[in-house]
């Protein structure tokens, strides 16, 4: 039985084996897509403090952003 039990892990372990893989060709898989879109800015709307990516915030005179125009109108609430 004990023989049968090493068997078993040595077939095991020669299956996971990279150097068995790469005798038989087989490709491992990658570990996650590639990152491909870059990341952007958040920015918090001076009027109602919602979160907004930097390219939508409509801003003021001042550079404060907004998440809308009507909000741009009314100010910054603080």
């Amino acid at each position: 039985m004990l023989k049968f039990l090493i068997l078993v892990g040595l077939i095991i372990w020669l299956y996971h084996s990279p150097a068995v893989k790469k005798l038989l060709g087989k490709q491992a898989r990658p570990s996650a897509k590639p990152h491909t879109q870059e990341t952007e800015q958040m920015l918090r709307c001076a009027h109602c403090d919602v979160h907004l990516p930097a390219s939508e915030a409509h801003r003021d005179g001042e550079g404060r952003p907004y998440c809308s125009k009507e909000h741009r109108a009314s100010g910054p609430s603080h």
